[in-house]
């Protein structure tokens, strides 16, 4: 397997651990590594301290040693050599024959070096293992003329030193191992620990400070199953996690506004079909009686042309009745058609006050089996932004309608306020025998029709009021119990006075 192919599967494998996992990997070998070199260097450079002391104090004791006298052939029973530690220390002489003398000489872990050995040290002290290959000792040899030189007084050619032997001390270094050995031990178990504690303590921290990519993941888990409205759990702007929940947030909030203006869209096309399957429906049933009604008079009077003059007048009236209902009936769609395509309203300013008024007494005029009155509430202006002969269409269909379902002598009152949050209020109520909560909740809909009510209506004359009300940002509520009468209430916004 190639080398790009080994790191590209090293790196995929990498890139699915867990960042909690890595992170906390990360920062345990850091602290490995930075505890490795701690314990390394400090095991060097006590190393080297070690060594430099045992180097100074052999050659301190070689320099000071003066054998007095000093007998070469008997140099192993000689007591004049330096009263050093037999266990510690080994005193030898070698000579360039290749003689050597040991002091003590019964030693198993004697150190192993020859001549040519420490002619390469060149009076520099040196490691050399003992004969049973595992005891390491510090060995400094100086020739004769060297040694005792650190007495002025001494003088080393009294004493037949040679000046091409050696003499040698060697020191055993069994102990600065053990104790080299134990410091490697502290630091494994101190290291070992630190790293127990380190990896228990950042699992914990990593958690805590990964908690908020989690509250992210719930969130978008919660968004992906519809709960548009969930937002990620706002923190400090200044840190990286308060950066990414900020920009998670604007992200969501303009993808929450598209998904619900795409959701209205679809609502309100929907609810156009429906409404248009329905108006269709609607129309087709209104429009079948007058033409049904139509087809059979004309046919009936084209069949029988011995009819009699008075006969046939009387169905060509009932044909043109008919027409008539139907130009009503398709003039009240073909408005409500308009008034559906939501096409701004030209408005100027009108009075209600005046417009009621105008109503009231045209209606007092034809309808002279009802009483109307009319009352202006004083306190503000009645004066609103609207289309007139609109708003004059809406006192006339809710006039007649109190008209055709109350019975003669029924009282039928309109009376127009000013309220204080700067609306103004039109009101039409009569006493008469008001209307069920049921059939309440459907008056302003497209051919409704009570079951308990005949009347020739179309049933467009409410749904007319509230479709104009709503093109003027109004609205209109219907309050009415069995018994008890009924009240219409149109709202509109108050006309500013002009300056």
């Amino acid at each position: 397997m190639s080398s790009p192919r080994v790191l590209e599967g090293v790196r995929d494998r990498w890139d699915r651990i867990p960042l909690r996992v890595r992170l906390t990997a990360a920062v345990l070998v850091l602290v490995a590594g930075s505890l490795i070199l701690i314990s390394v260097s400090t095991i060097l450079a006590l190393h080297s301290y070690f060594l430099g002391t045992v180097d100074d104090e052999l050659e301190t004791q070689l320099l000071s040693f003066k054998p007095d006298p000093f007998d070469l052939d008997n140099f192993a029973g000689s007591e004049d050599g330096p009263a050093l530690r037999p266990e510690q220390y080994i005193f030898t002489y070698l000579g360039p024959d290749g003689n050597r003398l040991d002091r003590p000489d019964n030693r198993a872990d004697m150190p192993v070096f020859d001549y040519d050995d420490l002619q390469a040290a060149g009076g520099e002290a040196f490691t050399a293992l003992g004969e049973d290959g595992t005891t390491r000792w510090r060995v400094l040899g100086l020739p004769g003329t060297r040694v005792g030189t650190g007495d002025p007084e001494y003088d080393p050619g009294a004493h037949n030193l040679q000046a091409d032997a050696y003499y040698i001390l060697s020191y055993k270094l069994a102990h600065f191992d053990k104790t080299v050995a134990g410091l490697v031990w502290v630091d494994l178990l101190i290291g070992a620990g630190v790293l127990a504690g380190l990896a228990a303590i950042g699992v914990g921290l990593v958690r805590a400070s990964l908690s908020p990519l989690r509250q992210i993941e719930n969130t978008a888990a919660m968004i992906a199953a519809g709960n548009y409205s969930r937002r990620v759990p706002e923190h400090d702007p200044s840190t990286e996690v308060g950066r990414v929940g900020y920009a998670i947030n604007s992200m969501l909030t303009k993808i929450e506004g598209s998904i619900r203006a795409r959701e209205y869209s679809e609502e309100r096309a929907h609810d156009s079909e429906e409404r248009m399957r329905e108006f269709i429906a609607d129309a087709s049933h209104e429009l079948r009686t007058p033409l049904t009604n139509v087809r059979g008079y004309a046919e009936l009077v084209r069949t029988n042309p011995q009819m009699p003059e008075a006969e046939r007048q009387h169905y060509i009236g009932q044909i043109e009745e008919a027409a008539k209902r139907m130009g009503l009936l398709v003039g009240d769609l073909l408005h409500l058609a308009r008034l559906g395509q939501e096409r701004p309203v030209e408005t100027e300013p009108v009075d209600l006050a005046v417009l009621g008024h105008e109503a009231v007494a045209a209606h007092a005029v034809m309808s002279e089996d009802h009483e109307f009155s009319f009352e202006s509430v004083p306190g503000g202006s009645t004066v609103v932004a609207a289309d007139r002969a609109r708003m004059r269409q809406v006192l006339d269909n809710l006039l007649s309608n109190a008209v055709r379902h109350t019975p003669p002598g029924t009282h039928v009152s309109v009376a127009i306020a000013a309220d204080e949050d700067e609306t103004v209020r039109l009101t039409v109520a009569d006493d008469g025998p008001g209307m069920s909560p049921a059939t309440a909740e459907r008056v302003f809909e497209r051919f409704f029709r009570a079951d308990a009510v005949v009347h020739p209506g179309s049933g467009l004359g409410l749904a007319i009021v509230a479709a104009i009300v709503k093109a003027h940002g109004g609205t209109v509520q219907v309050a009415s119990e069995p018994g008890e009468g009924t009240v219409f209430t149109v709202r509109l916004t108050a006309e500013p006075p002009a300056a």
